[in-house]
């Protein structure tokens, strides 16, 4: 039996619209499922302030500090706390990312002292830090990076890897 051509280009045609709705689907589910995974609070809510060096400072109930597991990183949800150390009027403290999250993920700082945190150097994921409300991003893949920051206002600040799925918080007292 002999088939006409237009039958031909039809069932093709239907076949690309199935294929094309399964990779369509399949994207949206991936999405939906990467975004229950990331980090819990990664948003930043309540009450903002701008600071001495034009980022912003939330309120109460800001931001998360969970680190996610992305790209095969692991890394615990559970806040780890460090403490700045205050020389020469500036406070100091690294941050150590040899295990695919950020050691500490909660930074504590003093308010309206200079700051500077020195992230050790990574690749994959954490291969970049990055704050929007601090205005800050480094490539962490050739080495650890000093970020210099002015005297902060009291709030919840966030940073994050590239990808955003790995976070941690500067918590200014």
């Amino acid at each position: 039996m002999a088939m006409k051509k237009n039958e031909l280009t039809g069932g093709t045609t239907v076949r690309y619209a199935i294929v094309a709705a399964f990779i369509i689907t399949a994207f949206f589910a991936s999405f939906a499922y990467a975004q229950s995974k990331s980090p819990s609070g990664s948003t930043v809510s309540g009450v903002a302030s701008a600071t001495p060096n034009g980022a912003v400072a939330a309120g109460s109930g800001a931001a998360g500090g969970g680190a996610g597991g992305c790209c095969g990183g692991g890394g615990s949800s559970t806040p780890v706390e460090g403490t700045a150390t205050v020389a020469g009027g500036v406070q100091k403290i690294s941050v150590d990312l040899s295990s695919g999250s950020y050691n500490p993920n909660t930074l504590k700082l003093k308010a309206g002292i200079p700051a500077e945190i020195t992230f050790g150097q990574s690749g994959g994921c954490t291969s970049a830090v990055q704050s929007q409300q601090l205005g800050f991003s480094e490539d962490l893949s050739s080495g650890p990076k000093t970020v210099k920051l002015g005297a902060l206002k009291p709030g919840t600040y966030t940073f994050a890897c590239g990808m955003n799925m790995v976070s941690g918080k500067i918590v200014v007292e």
